[in-house]
């Protein structure tokens, strides 16, 4: 091919090319601290700063060269089987001690997505939940269970609180796959326990 036959060739290459803007972004990498291990992610800036979540302390941390992670990406990846909205009940459970996330919890979030209120519970997925999932929630929209309740906003989380002996006796009284989870260990205690809906998936959270 002789170079001036080549030079429409490039020329159609280059305008088949996607332009560089809309190539998919390189991820910025970032450490978080969790169970006192570093543990490096990547997360896309560009969706960072639409994000309700990325609050403007963690944008301004992050400019003036702090690369710890937003508290939104620790949390996703604590809880990858739910969306943004369905983790708004939960905040990130922080060790001042050792500087380190040691899980999730459920209340309100500072600027840095940690609980306002830091308590020693933490929340964990339950297995065998989806059918028990769906249950609970059917008990809140017939308000058959007591002390049950739906979050007002928009994660569409159920929760019911009290001794884990009468959390379990709730979850057995709905039978099937909620009976199941009502005999999971973390239930079968006095301690105050908090059973959570949200997503199709179960979590208990307790000390």
């Amino acid at each position: 091919m002789s170079r001036l036959a080549l030079i429409p060739f490039l020329a159609l290459l280059s305008a088949a090319a996607p332009p560089v803007a809309a190539q998919q972004a390189e991820p910025t990498f970032c450490t978080a601290r969790i169970n006192d291990r570093d543990v490096v992610m990547g997360y896309d800036k560009a969706e960072a700063r639409l994000s309700d979540t990325y609050s403007r302390r963690e944008q301004l941390a992050t400019r003036i060269g702090r690369h710890d992670c937003p508290g939104y990406v620790v949390l996703r990846s604590l809880t990858p089987e739910l969306t943004d909205e369905e983790r708004l009940p939960f905040c990130l459970r922080f060790d001042k001690a050792s500087e380190s996330v040691m899980g999730y919890d459920l209340g309100a979030r500072d600027a840095w997505g940690q609980c306002r209120n830091q308590t020693r519970a933490v929340c964990r997925r339950v297995n065998q939940t989806t059918a028990a999932a769906g249950a609970l929630s059917g008990a809140a929209a017939r308000r058959s269970v007591q002390g049950l309740q739906a979050l007002p906003d928009a994660s569409g989380a159920v929760i019911l609180s009290g001794a884990g002996t009468a959390v379990s006796g709730a979850l057995a009284s709905l039978g099937g796959a909620a009976a199941v989870v009502a005999a999971s260990p973390v239930l079968l205690t006095g301690a105050a326990v908090s059973v959570v809906a949200v997503g199709g998936t179960l979590y208990a959270c307790r000390e």
